[in-house]
């Protein structure tokens, strides 16, 4: 398995182990789902905004790359997250049509991909690898 072969299973398997999260997420109540559990980021949908905030911010960075990636269009055009715990979401159907959103495009643009391209200083592939395992 070449390192594009790789990146493109690791955006598939990000993205089915997160449609098994909110699966899990959407059967619980609106009062679980926003109880403070006193974690990091209090709630599971305090967790799972961070989840959207951490992949918006890489992904927004990634879309600035001079390979001006296309797969990346639609990430251009969002808000940049002011914070680390920013809700971006309140409930949990918004929430999962957003994360299906950025994993539709994690995926298209790990299959959008060549071994060639410009010349870069940080290996793209190594930061996707750690993208795509949050």
């Amino acid at each position: 398995m070449n390192r594009i072969e790789h990146i493109c299973l690791m955006a598939e398997y990000n993205e089915w182990m997160n449609a098994k999260l909110y699966e899990a997420a959407k059967g619980l109540p609106d009062e679980e789902l926003s109880a403070n559990r006193n974690a990091f980021f209090g709630s599971i949908l305090g967790t799972l905004n961070h989840l959207i905030v951490g992949d918006t911010i890489w992904l927004k960075r990634f879309s600035t790359h001079p390979a001006n990636y296309s797969a990346l269009a639609a990430i251009r055009s969002l808000p940049v997250p002011t914070s680390l715990d920013q809700t971006i979401f309140t409930d949990i159907q918004s929430l999962s049509e957003h994360r299906k959103l950025l994993d539709q495009t994690i995926r298209d643009w790990a299959r959008s991909m060549s071994l060639k391209g410009p010349p870069i200083s940080r290996p793209v592939s190594s930061v996707q690898t750690k993208l795509s395992r949050q």
